[in-house]
């Protein structure tokens, strides 16, 4: 799928620190806010927002530490921060009431937000995470970033190196994915974009503790769809399925091929399935 709608890159104080976000859509439809992953950016979600622009207001976020917003003062990578990112992103753009998608860690800073903030939300999408972080998704990603090089001489090794890790999603994908995780350094050389910290707390173990998120979903009262990818290490179907018998008004989808990237592996079924949600 190739983008056709651009989005327009915007900056705006929340917290006390510049968040970057794309923004799709009209003035007057629906707001929308979409948070990626750990190591995701605001243009990951493109072909999702392109394809839903037409009738809501497309808010994609650049999490703190990632693409073009600021690291995090002090190295706060915890959810609470997170949290309060978002919270003052939905103020300062006047949002009162939303609709949120959250993939991955931004999925855990979605049910953290919904869960202490309900009244805030129209609808949640949980996309492939779940209240606690499974142990072999987990480790696969920490020893992903153990062994990530610093930089590449180009764009294409660096493109090569990435897509050894995924089989599902498209090169045109992949790309668009890179472009938004790296830069071009002074030396020519082609290095990651994100707050180093995040790598070095993430190996050495001094990452904020993963809070245990069980107890948001049961404040939680908003319809919410957990999407899940069935090639996945990061959420069981156990998972899923207690997820939402927790939820007050939960539902889940399985995408077949589709790993952990659910809308970028596979986002012609992903788009479908939200959309049909989206309409009930």
């Amino acid at each position: 799928m190739t983008t056709q709608v651009q989005p327009k890159s915007r900056n705006v104080t929340a917290n006390g620190i510049n968040l970057h976000y794309l923004d799709w859509g009209t003035e007057g439809l629906p707001p929308l806010v979409m948070l990626h992953g750990l190591r995701g950016h605001a243009n990951v979600w493109a072909d999702v927002a392109e394809s839903l622009c037409g009738d809501y207001h497309v808010y994609s976020v650049d999490q703190r530490g990632r693409g073009d917003t600021d690291h995090a003062p002090g190295g706060d990578y915890s959810t609470e921060a997170f949290v309060a990112d978002l919270l003052g992103f939905a103020d300062a753009m006047g949002l009162d009431k939303f609709i949120l998608f959250g993939h991955s860690m931004g999925g855990r800073n979605s049910m953290a937000f919904a869960g202490a903030n309900p009244e805030r939300l129209e609808r949640l999408c949980v996309v492939d995470i779940g209240p606690r972080v499974e142990a072999t998704g987990g480790n696969r990603i920490t020893e992903e970033l153990r062994g990530l090089p610093p930089g590449f001489d180009n764009f294409e090794d660096a493109l090569a190196h990435v897509q050894a890790a995924n089989r599902f999603a498209s090169e045109p994908v992949m790309r668009r994915r890179l472009a938004g995780q790296t830069h071009q350094s002074a030396d020519g050389k082609i290095s990651w974009k994100f707050d180093p910290e995040i790598r070095e707390q993430r190996i050495n173990g001094t990452a904020a503790p993963a809070t245990d998120l069980w107890p948001a979903l049961e404040n939680i009262t908003c319809p919410t769809l957990i999407v899940r990818g069935t090639e996945t290490d990061l959420l069981t179907q156990e998972t899923a399925d207690r997820m939402v018998e927790t939820l007050a008004q939960g539902s889940m989808v399985n995408i077949e091929r589709a790993g952990h990237m659910v809308f970028e592996d596979n986002p012609s079924d992903f788009i479908a399935a939200v959309k049909s949600w989206l309409a009930d």
